[in-house]
């Protein structure tokens, strides 16, 4: 379905119905004395309903349905289409004011993500960018999508750029809005299943292991979703919860196999731990000591993609056949163990490191 903004062209005109009913005295005989005294009205009220300067109510419609036979449904739907076109004129003249807020946001990347066209420019970025966000002016934009941003748990330690976040952020429900509608009730107890299953997705493609991690999450009630990176946004991945549905959306933002699914399961965590707060947007290299949440987070994750019982085995690893094993064991990929290794010993260099699969999931998914 289309979706019209107050600069569509389409609404440029719309007839008064006062002229209509002028056209209509003129064509009987009728003047506007002589309607007023058959109809009740004062004579000054009709000139004003004539000349657009009074609207044209439902009592007048209904009386003037009586006496010129004209249905009171033409003469409202005529002062209806006239009150539109005078607010759209308003429209256009406020959207005019909005340019210098939508030109905060960067032009080519709007037009890459498909919420502006290449010919769109001033007033029509604005509406489109408002229509959007699902928001009428640059302040209902930031109560809406900035000022919450104050209150999501973030694990980041780095300035970002809120307007581009809250950007992402509605991609990623647009995104997931098919999704949602399809999505049976929450499930935690199926979720926890869902977890202890999703690394051994990881031993297949990360286009055939995504697909399939969304299909369990959604038989849990989790949307999954994946949305690639916005600059200055640092986003790793975000769970939130649209209405009562906990979506997940996830970046390639590190381009690493580990990095993807630890993310994941750290967003599901949130969802299973934390499911009081509505958001959480995470990048998983930040710091997040002085955050329990995310401390719970991180432990679940590294839970769920390396048992505690291998932890000692792992740290003291040092080859990468040791590494394939403990892989196999775990029915995992290589990957996830060699990151976890990694991350563990500090160690981003050497063969072991070098397991470590880069992903673009991006691409991934884009491929035939």
């Amino acid at each position: 379905m289309t979706r019209h903004t107050a600069t569509d062209t389409r609404f440029d005109f719309a007839p008064n119905p006062g002229r209509i009913l002028q056209r209509e005295l003129d064509s009987r005989g009728i003047s506007q004395a002589q309607l007023a005294a058959r109809t009740g009205l004062s004579t000054k009220h009709v000139n004003l309903v004539i000349k657009g300067t009074a609207p044209l109510s439902a009592d007048v419609a209904v009386t003037l349905e009586e006496i010129l036979g004209v249905s009171a449904e033409m003469w409202l739907g005529l002062e209806a289409a006239r009150q539109a076109q005078g607010a759209r004129a308003e429209r256009r003249d406020a959207l005019a004011g909005f340019a210098e807020w939508a030109s905060t946001f960067p032009r080519q990347l709007l037009i890459e993500r498909g919420v502006i066209e290449q010919l769109d420019h001033g007033p029509a970025v604005a509406a489109k960018l408002l229509s959007f966000f699902e928001v009428a002016s640059p302040h209902a934009f930031a109560k809406t999508w900035l000022e919450p941003q104050a209150s999501y748990k973030r694990s980041q330690i780095h300035v970002i750029d809120t307007n581009l976040t809250a950007l992402w952020l509605r991609l990623s429900e647009l995104q997931a809005a098919e999704l949602i509608d399809k999505a049976p009730p929450y499930d935690p107890t199926k979720l926890r299943d869902v977890a202890a299953e999703l690394p051994r997705l990881t031993t297949q493609g990360p286009r055939v292991a995504f697909q399939r991690a969304q299909d369990l999450l959604l038989e849990a009630g989790v949307v999954l979703v994946f949305v690639a990176e916005l600059p200055n946004t640092r986003i790793s991945g975000v769970s939130r919860w649209i209405h009562k549905t906990p979506m997940i959306a996830v970046t390639s933002r590190y381009k690493t196999l580990d990095s993807l699914w630890f993310t994941l399961l750290h967003e599901v965590a949130h969802v299973l731990l934390h499911p009081k707060r509505s958001t959480f947007v995470d990048d998983f290299r930040a710091n997040d000591d002085a955050d329990a949440q995310e401390t719970a987070a991180n432990r679940f994750a590294e839970e769920h993609l390396i048992p505690g019982a291998y932890r000692d085995a792992l740290l003291s690893a040092t080859t990468t056949s040791t590494i394939r094993s403990i892989a196999h064991d775990l029915r995992v990929s290589p990957s996830l163990v060699a990151g976890q290794w990694a991350f563990l010993t500090k160690t981003w260099n050497g063969p072991i490191a070098k397991l470590r699969q880069s992903v673009d999931l991006a691409e991934a998914l884009a491929a035939p």
